[in-house]
């Protein structure tokens, strides 16, 4: 490549490399983070975690380590709400343009 091209994302960059899921991705990805920072904020290991909360501590180690793969969305809530009962979780819905084509994804290496 003789020059660097510059990409902007889109904010997803999920949706930036292809992935069909890039939605659902992101927004786990959100809830991740919040529950890293209630277990850290409150100096939380995940056997205590565990204690506090009933789910178990493979979970959180599962949050911790990115793997949300058996994870819902609902469950992530769930367990945010048993670290922080002040959660509030919104959803917003945008129309797609149809008649815009989708931009080109990046491609992955």
């Amino acid at each position: 490549m003789d020059s660097d091209e510059v990409v902007h994302g889109s904010g997803n960059v999920w949706k930036d490399f292809g992935y069909a899921d890039a939605d659902m991705r992101q927004a786990k990805g959100q809830l991740a983070a919040r529950i890293i920072a209630a277990l850290d904020q409150r100096r939380l290991t995940t056997r205590k975690a565990q204690a506090l909360t009933g789910f178990a501590a493979a979970d959180f180690s599962r949050v911790r380590n990115a793997d949300y793969g058996r994870f819902t969305l609902d469950r992530m809530i769930r367990m945010l709400h048993a670290l922080d009962g002040e959660v509030e979780v919104r959803i917003t819905f945008e129309r797609r343009d149809v008649s815009t084509p989708p931009s080109r994804p990046l491609e992955r290496a």
